[in-house]
């Protein structure tokens, strides 16, 4: 911004403003052309404001907070999709490492396989259904198409 050049142009815009222009200052501004050029300027901003006022109606209160709650709510979105990809890929993994052990126990030992005796096989069958179920029910989850429109 650049500094004034004359010491009215300040009063010289106020009296534009309010629309009580002196004689004085009628007078200053005919001898003065850094004051002329401030009133025409002043004078086209103030066209130019009302013009742009009756064209532009800014967005009411409650849609800017609206907006600003939905960017709000989709950031969340987004860190927790990035959560939930992560937990798809270790359960995808989980899966995998575990199809590959048994099947490798299976080939190993034979299906009748006479390691497991007793007790221990009641044991081995439900931690193997929990771990089957548990990962599971999380891709399950992880892997499914939502229908439901965000927003």
């Amino acid at each position: 911004m650049n500094a004034m050049r004359c010491q009215y142009e300040t009063e010289m815009i106020r009296a534009i403003e309010t629309g009580e222009c002196s004689e004085s200052l009628m007078a200053h501004q005919k001898n003065c052309a850094a004051c002329r050029e401030a009133v025409m300027l002043a004078q086209m901003l103030r066209r130019d404001a009302s013009e742009l006022a009756t064209r532009y109606v800014p967005p009411s209160s409650e849609r800017v907070w609206w907006v600003a709650e939905r960017h709000r709510q989709m950031a969340a979105l987004a860190r927790a999709t990035r959560f939930l990809r992560l937990l798809k890929i270790a359960g995808l993994a989980y899966s995998a490492v575990i199809i590959v052990w048994v099947l490798h126990v299976l080939t190993e030992r034979g299906v009748g396989a006479s390691w497991i005796e007793g007790k221990s096989v009641t044991a081995v069958i439900e931690g193997a259904g929990l771990a089957v179920l548990f990962v599971a029910s999380g891709l399950w989850y992880t892997l499914r198409v939502d229908r439901r429109r965000v927003g």
